[in-house]
């Protein structure tokens, strides 16, 4: 099993979203971001290829969780610490069969249903969500699942939970208290005019 843990501020970044993916990446990794999730639905995966490199060498650097979106064969070839899966992207059983068993897989969950299968399935975290209302990269089809969701998937196993989905500087800390043991935060970090110390009153409410 891999040792870096789920917890912290967990966000995305996808090469769509930013004009310098590298910079940006850089520029968490000194601010203390726990855990960063690289997401491409555009290049082709020569291209995936060399940038999952150079960011895992950021992440590598400051000893953050490196999470690559959708696909396990590029999660093995680029030697990430895992991957992370939608309940339309590849089985869970297909993720085990293709990666190293250190790396690590996480699903999203929008039902109770979901949960159950993932904790079955022995996933390595269960990102929850969309916690509050939110368009970003792809969740705007997702349903609304509230705090409710996180506290009953809590108490049904102690796998790693990531609330996700709306996520802001308001209500952060009451995700956490709900049992979230990381919060995924992307619009409120990623498209603030100053992310950096968007970050930083983040990892302020998980530290207090």
């Amino acid at each position: 099993m891999n040792d870096k843990i789920i917890k912290g501020i967990y966000t995305i970044v996808d090469p769509g979203e930013t004009n310098n993916i590298f910079k940006l990446c850089s520029d968490l990794a000194k601010s203390g971001i726990s855990i960063i999730q690289y997401r491409d639905k555009k290049n082709n995966f020569e291209d995936k290829v060399t940038i999952s490199k150079n960011i895992k060498l950021i992440c590598d650097k400051y000893n953050i969780t490196f999470i690559v979106n959708d696909s396990p064969i590029l999660a093995k070839e680029v030697k990430a610490d895992g991957v992370h899966i939608g309940q339309n992207d590849n089985s869970i059983e297909y993720c085990k069969t293709i990666m190293n068993t250190n790396q690590i897989i996480g699903t999203s969950n929008n039902n109770i249903n979901e949960i159950n299968a993932s904790i079955t399935q022995g996933v390595n975290y269960m990102a929850i969500g969309k916690v509050f209302e939110t368009s970003t990269m792809g969740k705007l089809d997702r349903n609304i699942v509230g705090l409710n969701l996180i506290k009953e998937a809590h108490k049904l196993s102690d796998i790693p939970i990531v609330g996700i989905g709306g996520i802001n500087i308001d209500n952060a800390s009451s995700v956490i208290d709900s049992g979230a043991d990381s919060i995924c935060v992307v619009s409120a970090i990623i498209k603030s005019q100053n992310p950096i110390d968007s970050l930083n009153k983040f990892n302020e409410i998980l530290n207090n």
